[in-house]
Order: C-alpha cells, then structure tokens, then sequence
C-alpha cells in the first residue's frame, strides 16, 4: 500500500466535512490511501493517519465514510484505534504523555463533536 500525501485542499470530501466537523488549516484527512494536509506530517501522525486507511481497507472505504460522518459511535471506535496505535509508535515516555494528553483533548473537542470527556478519552487511548 503506497501512501499519496497531498494538500488538504485537494481533499475530495472537503465541503461534506466542514458540515460535520470544525475544520481549520491544521485538519489532516486520510481518503483512499492519501493524506491531506497543510503541515508537517510526524511520524506518529503518519502511524494515526495509516491506521485510518487500514480502517477504510477493512471496511469498504464507501462504509467508513458514511459511518465516519453519520455515527459518532462509530468515529469515536475509529480515533481511539488510530490513536493508540499513534501513541505506541512513540518511544519516548515524556513526548508520549504530552501527545496523549493533546489527543485526548483532541479527541474530546468540537472537532470530533464532543463525543467523549477528556478524562474518557485519555483512559481509553492510553490502553
């Protein structure tokens, strides 16, 4: 599998996001085995970004979407797997705490539609 990284500009679903999600210039998408983004892609948010296009392999792409978008149970299953794998490909403890702390905030805010407490999320990630 041969990952594309292109401009979150070019993302395809752009428009249909922004009606579900607060999405600024910072926002990364992974669709149909690319990445989109304005910014510098570290190695743990390739590892996040992956694991969403392994999702949308195993899934059906067309199925994680819709699923992504219109069920917040769903998303929420989707960002913790992607996270935890996110935070285990970081070896160093303290840079690793810091991350999980911002992903749990990450998680439990508006971007993802305040689906989950900080406190929730962080339990859950750190897993």
């Amino acid at each position: 599998m041969e990952i594309q990284i292109k401009s979150q500009k070019e993302f395809p679903l752009l428009e249909r996001y922004k009606k579900v999600f607060n999405i600024d210039e910072k926002t990364i998408f992974a669709y149909n085995y690319t990445i989109y983004l304005d910014g510098i892609l570290t190695k743990d948010l390739y590892i996040h970004e992956k694991t969403h296009i392994e999702q949308q392999e195993r899934d059906g792409l067309e199925y994680w979407v819709e699923n992504y978008l219109e069920n917040p149970e769903y998303r929420l299953k989707q960002e913790i797997e992607a996270y935890q794998k996110q935070l285990k490909s970081i070896k160093d403890r303290e840079h690793r705490n810091k991350v999980a702390i911002f992903s749990a905030k990450t998680l439990a805010s508006p971007l993802y539609g305040n689906i989950i407490t900080f406190e929730e999320a962080f339990n859950k990630i750190k897993k």
